[in-house]
Protein backbone atom coordinates (compact mmCIF):
# COMPACT_ATOMS: atom_id res chain seq x y z
CA UNK A 1 0.00 0.00 0.00
CA UNK A 2 1.66 3.12 -0.34
CA UNK A 3 1.31 6.43 1.76
CA UNK A 4 -0.42 9.20 0.98
CA UNK A 5 1.31 12.34 0.11
CA UNK A 6 -2.06 14.87 0.68
CA UNK A 7 -2.27 16.46 3.88
CA UNK A 8 -6.43 16.12 3.05
CA UNK A 9 -5.71 12.39 2.77
CA UNK A 10 -4.38 12.24 6.21
CA UNK A 11 -6.61 14.17 8.18
CA UNK A 12 -9.72 12.05 6.31
CA UNK A 13 -8.30 8.63 7.27
CA UNK A 14 -8.07 10.15 11.03
CA UNK A 15 -11.29 11.21 11.23
CA UNK A 16 -13.01 7.65 9.78
CA UNK A 17 -10.61 5.80 11.95
CA UNK A 18 -11.75 7.64 15.15
CA UNK A 19 -15.35 8.52 13.97
CA UNK A 20 -15.58 4.42 13.27
CA UNK A 21 -13.77 3.03 16.94
CA UNK A 22 -15.71 5.95 18.61
CA UNK A 23 -19.35 4.14 16.95
CA UNK A 24 -18.76 0.77 18.13
CA UNK A 25 -17.13 1.83 21.17
CA UNK A 26 -13.57 1.01 21.13
CA UNK A 27 -12.16 4.44 21.27
CA UNK A 28 -13.79 7.69 23.29
CA UNK A 29 -13.09 10.15 20.82
CA UNK A 30 -13.97 13.48 22.21
CA UNK A 31 -16.20 15.64 19.78
CA UNK A 32 -13.97 18.39 19.45
CA UNK A 33 -11.17 16.05 17.95
CA UNK A 34 -13.58 14.66 15.17
CA UNK A 35 -14.22 18.24 14.20
CA UNK A 36 -10.88 19.41 13.78
CA UNK A 37 -9.88 16.34 11.89
CA UNK A 38 -13.05 17.08 9.49
CA UNK A 39 -12.46 20.97 9.34
CA UNK A 40 -8.80 20.11 8.62
CA UNK A 41 -9.49 17.79 5.60
CA UNK A 42 -12.16 20.12 4.15
CA UNK A 43 -9.76 23.23 4.36
CA UNK A 44 -6.79 21.32 3.06
CA UNK A 45 -8.85 19.52 0.59
CA UNK A 46 -10.40 22.90 -0.67
CA UNK A 47 -6.69 24.61 -0.74
CA UNK A 48 -5.47 21.95 -3.19
CA UNK A 49 -2.64 20.34 -1.17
Amino acid sequence: MNMPKALSTWFMLLFFLFAGLAAFGLFAAPGWLTGVFALGAAVTLFMGK
